[in-house]
């Protein structure tokens, strides 16, 4: 059983819309906002009650409707009628969702007259699991639910965890992505963490994922299969470059290549330092000479949502320069989780036979 992705969503600082970020990720397009201080790149705009075409959003918080709003523009490019409801199934993920409304729930029990006088109305939003259960609502996915959350590896775990819905039968489709959004609380606390990147962006990239034979019936072209999709952690701050190197190198034996195989490596890191340095390290020991894509120097650093936008990099790069190679995702957080996931583009997808 083949698991491929069969549809794609996004929403960048080059646009609403998964064509402004082909259009402005093949230009190199820059998106810094002018007189930003440390730099952003914005969406361009966000409104949360009308983000989609026919499709009302009304969510308080920004992260949320961002994700939703994605949600609500894959489902109206993917017509996803003959699927039962109880067949489709939602994955999504953030590093910092909710970041807004659980600070601002804290910040009012302490400085309130009472520690429980606080806005009832940002305690749903500070729930973990509240955008994927908005998506499920609003668009009918009563499929499995899920929301991971593994720091900047969260689109890989988003996307490992719906390839194994679909193989194990529990899902027919699953839409599985990842979402962050800016805030000055955000800014801050990368600030005080010096992790500070040179671009701070926000986003979110959805993915439709069924098995190969499901996107034949229904007429939908494959974009990518993921041939493999390995994580793993690190608890010690010196071992990430080990934790990166046993990840890709177990992707590619799980994925049944080698190293000569890869085309193209989308890396992950971001914040420069000991972990960006051990990411280049890593590729530069397993895929010498391989070019590298570097999502953050387009779109900015989308932490949580960072490995999705490296998947719809390598998605939109195969589309452009066809490739009989594979592409290799790679993605090392600071907090200790690393990710790598092995992409064959749609044109070496075999199309099912029966």
């Amino acid at each position: 059983m083949n698991v491929v992705i069969s549809g794609l969503a996004v929403v960048s600082p080059f646009g609403l819309g998964t064509g402004p970020f082909t259009a402005g990720w093949r230009a190199g397009r820059p998106t810094a906002a002018p007189g930003e201080d440390p730099p952003v790149a914005r969406l361009p705009e966000l409104a949360g009650d009308d983000f989609t075409p026919n499709r009302r959003v009304r969510l308080k918080e920004r992260s949320s409707a961002l994700a939703v709003g994605t949600v609500g523009a894959l489902l109206a490019t993917y017509d996803l009628g003959d699927v039962p409801a109880a067949r489709r199934g939602v994955v999504l993920g953030s590093a910092l969702a909710s970041l807004d409304s659980y600070l601002a729930v804290s910040g009012g029990s302490l400085a309130g007259a009472k520690p429980h006088f606080i806005d009832h109305n940002l305690m749903p939003p500070g729930i973990m699991n509240y955008t994927s259960s908005q998506a499920a609502i609003r668009f009918d996915l009563r499929g499995p639910n899920v929301t991971v959350t593994s720091g900047r590896a969260t689109g890989l775990t988003a996307l490992g965890c719906a390839r194994r819905l679909v193989a194990a039968g529990r899902a027919d489709v699953v839409l599985a992505g990842a979402f962050e959004a800016l805030s000055p609380r955000r800014l801050r606390l990368e600030t005080a963490a010096d992790r500070a990147p040179a671009l701070t962006g926000e986003g979110c990239c959805v993915f439709l994922v069924e098995t190969a034979e499901s996107a034949e019936r229904a007429g939908r072209r494959v974009l990518a299969a993921p041939l493999a999709l390995t994580a793993g952690f690190f608890p010690e701050p010196d071992g990430g470059r080990a934790a990166l190197h046993r990840a890709v190198t177990r992707a590619l034996r799980q994925a049944g290549v080698t190293a000569g195989d890869v085309a193209t490596v989308v890396r992950g890191a971001a914040a420069p330092g000991r972990y960006a340095d051990d990411e280049t390290a890593v590729l530069t020991d397993v895929v010498p000479g391989v070019p590298v894509l570097d999502p953050a120097t387009r779109v900015g650093d989308t932490y949580g949502a960072s490995a999705a936008f490296g998947v719809a990099a390598a998605i939109v790069e195969a589309g452009a320069e066809p490739s009989p190679g594979v592409t290799l995702v790679t993605s090392i957080d600071p907090d200790g989780q690393v990710a790598c996931a092995v992409l064959a583009p749609g044109a070496r997808v075999p199309t099912p036979v029966g």
